[in-house]
Order: C-alpha cells, then structure tokens, then sequence
C-alpha cells in the first residue's frame, strides 16, 4: 500500500479512452447522493460512458458511509461485491469511511485506490494507472477544506428525473458526542446565497420540478458567512428562482427552525411544508450528554409554532437509542412524547460507538439487546404515526408530484408535505405536479385519483 496525505497524487495522470466506461454506487446521505453525480459528471466530461451495470463498467467507484459500524459495513460488502462481478474493473473506494477506515479498506481484494472527501474532487487524477500493483492511499487533510465539491455540477447528467439536489452546505462545527462527521468533512461551511440562487435557477430552466436543498449540517447554514437566521434567509432568496414549482430541505436542525423560518415555510407556495428534524432523543438530559443544544420544551414549541401557521406540515425525524446512560424511564419518556407528537414517520437508529467521539468515554453502556427491544417499540410507534398522517389526509385534495416510480401497476408521488401518494395513472404524468384527491389508503401511503383539470 502507498499513502499519499496530500490532495494530488505522485502519478501521472492517465490518458481517458472516451469509450470506457463507469460505474458509481453510493451508501449514505442525501450529500453523497449528490456528490456521486459530481463524480459522474467528471467522467462524463472526460468521455466516459455511464452504466449502471457493474460488469460492464471499466471502473467502478463506490461513494462510501461511515456515520455508523452498519454502514461501513455495507460498504466493504458492496465493495467485495462488485470485485466478485467484476475483476477487471478498477475499484475506487471514496468518501468518509476511506477518510476513517483507509487501512481496513485497502485489505479488501480487488481496491485499487482509497481516496478522501477533498478527493472527490479530481477523482480522475487518482485512477490506477496500468502498472500499478499496490493498492494507494490519497486522504486530505479534512481541516483544510475550503472549496465546494460540485459547485456548479452540470445538470446535463441529471436531465429526465424530477428531482435535483443542490447543496449549499457542507462539514459541520457542532460536535455533537456521538458523531464522527465533523472529522471527515471538516468545519461547517456555506455556500453563498447568490450562488445558491443562480445554480437553482439552472436547474429550474431545465425543467426541475423539485429542488432538494442538501448539506451535512442544514441548520448551520450561513453560520460561517456571518448571516444570522441563515436558512431563513436562504429560503426567502429562492423564491425568488423563475420557474420552480418546489424547493424542499434534506433535513434542517431544531437550532433552525426559528420563527421567522417557520413563517417564511408557511406563507410560501414554492417550499414545501415538510421538515425533517433530526431530534435524536426527547430527553433533555440524554440531548445534554449528545450536546444538541435545545430542550424537548423548545421541540414543543417548534410543532406549536407550526400548527398555528399552517395544519398541513409533514415532520419528520431520526431518533437515536440506547445512547450511553438511557435509561428504561428516559427512553419510555422519549417514545410517549413520539408517540403523541404530530410526527408523520420515524427513522429509528441504534446508538453506534464510533472510536474518537467525546460519547464512547460517557459511563452507563446500554446492551445490545435493549437497544434491539427499543428500536422494535420505536418501529411500532412509526407505523401508528404514519398511519395517523396519512388518515389525516383522506378526501382532500393535494398537490402531487409523480416521479418515474412505480410500485406494481400504480405511479408513485409525493404530496408537498412528503405524503407518499399512488396512482392509475399514465407515466406522462411524472414530472407534472397535479391536484390528486385522495381516496384511500395504500400500503406505504395513500391512493389517489386525478381531479379533473379541464
């Protein structure tokens, strides 16, 4: 194995047969979904042919995770995989797990390079050249991240879906006790509004029904600019953006969400009254230990404040158990206040040691067995709320955007607020947003019939 700590390689950089061809996987977050099409796009712009069938690809890169021990573990299964499908192929493993686990990644047969986050960037200048035996290492120095990977990403890859990300925001300054990011993605960092602006405007002209706006830390946005209320103001911007029917947020934190966001949400017909709220616990003293900087008082008050504003938001949210010294009443005061919150669905998480955070030196280890048993009562409590939204929502009319998905014979959409809607309808309508009225439910959301538009 060769390690190289700096961004540019000791090799020179190949030459690129424009018949060769490519293959991205990616695991994670909204952000890597993104940052895989930026790295598509640079073989794109090389002459690269994009597949999505690993055997034929002459590369194939894997855009990894590492935010919990399950996900790097899918990631070196995905990567042992891939080698199995395709021996000849050159396999890149990128991304944070290569940032935290670069030695354990380059054991894995078949890996030709382990590159970082600042790496993604010039990806092709770190492809193996024809007599290389070694597995390399190219990691940045994550602290010293200063640029925006995939600012200005061409849209040209994406054309034909109804959706684009677009990400305004990356690393994170917050430390919370549990989470490894802040180390493989650097400090929090901002994308300018007006930048911002003009590359949703791009997107927009393309024909974009949706814009999903993304980052590591959402609620941090502008922080490093020096704008308070910063994603307040960010989302006032965009609705300046001509031609966009929907602007919606990968996920925002509750330090964010102030009044003037909520309001600016509220009165606006482009952003979508949907918010998933990354809670992680509704017990104050196990939120003191993550160091998450706000109370189940100030949770409250955010779903009060909302309410009041407008009745047809969709929440959403993550919750951690089993995070050191929860207790059986702690979590039991978690899963009540779930259970009678206006929360529309859940992702459920098992707390994760990750080696180097302040949270694996805290006392009071919950076993396994009693993280499974909570995560099991969290999912019940999942299926009641969603059960609960979507019954809120019958007979009444919602604005649908259908995508090019179906589940069996019915096209599948999403309300403005997340409701997953299904319909009879034909695939012209995807890319359309329409008036469904909703009829029934479905077994993962809600059936609906096209109102007449004529």
């Amino acid at each position: 194995m060769r390690l190289h700590s700096d961004s540019l390689p000791d090799m020179a950089v190949p030459s690129h047969n424009p018949q060769r061809t490519v293959s991205v996987s990616t695991l994670g977050c909204k952000l890597n979904q993104y940052e895989s099409e930026a790295i598509l796009a640079q073989f794109r712009q090389a002459g690269y042919a994009i597949t999505d069938s690993v055997e034929a690809a002459d590369v194939c890169v894997v855009n990894t995770c590492a935010v919990t021990a399950i996900a790097e573990r899918k990631a070196r299964s995905m990567l042992r995989s891939l080698h199995r499908k395709n021996p000849q192929a050159a396999l890149l493993a990128v991304g944070c797990m290569a940032e935290r686990s670069s030695a354990a990644l380059v054991q894995i047969d078949g890996v030709n390079a382990v590159l970082g986050n600042r790496e993604k960037e010039h990806i092709l200048d770190f492809l193996p050249s024809a007599s290389q035996t070694e597995a390399e290492v190219h990691i940045g120095e994550t602290e010293r991240a200063e640029s925006f990977f995939g600012e200005g990403l061409a849209v040209e890859g994406l054309l034909g879906r109804t959706r684009a990300f677009l990400k305004v925001q990356d690393g994170c300054s917050q430390k919370c006790t549990y989470c490894i990011i802040p180390q493989l993605r650097g400090r929090g960092r901002s994308l300018e509004i007006p930048k911002v602006v003009e590359q949703a405007q791009q997107l927009a002209d393309h024909g974009f029904a949706e814009i999903v706006i993304t980052g590591v830390a959402l609620g941090t946005y502008g922080g490093d600019l020096g704008l308070e209320d910063g994603m307040a103001k960010l989302l006032a911007a965009l609705e300046s953006v001509k031609g966009v029917q929907r602007i919606r947020l990968g996920s925002i934190e509750p330090w964010a969400v102030t009044d003037r966001f909520l309001k600016t949400v509220a009165n606006s017909s482009v952003i979508c009254p949907h918010l998933h709220i990354p809670l992680q616990s509704a017990e104050d003293f196990i939120l003191h230990r993550m160091n998450r900087r706000y109370t189940v008082a100030e949770i409250e008050w955010i779903f009060e404040q909302a309410f009041a504003l407008r009745s047809d938001w969709g929440f959403g949210s993550d919750i951690i158990v089993g995070f050191p010294g929860e207790t059986e009443e702690h979590f039991g005061r978690t899963r009540e206040f779930l259970a009678h919150s206006p929360i529309a669905y859940l992702h459920v998480f098992p707390y994760s040691s990750r080696p180097g955070t302040p949270a694996t030196r805290l006392p009071g280890s919950v076993p396994d067995s009693d993280k499974h048993e909570r995560v099991d009562a969290l999912k019940t409590v999942d299926s009641a709320l969603r059960l609960q939204f979507r019954n809120k929502f019958l007979n009444t009319t919602q604005r649908v955007l259908f995508e090019k998905r179906r589940h069996g014979d019915l096209l599948a959409g999403h309300a403005a607020n997340y409701l997953d809607v299904y319909a009879d309808v034909p695939e012209s309508v995807a890319g359309s947003v329409v008036d469904m009225m909703i009829t029934s439910l479905h077994s993962d959301g809600v059936v609906g019939e096209l109102v007449n538009q004529g």
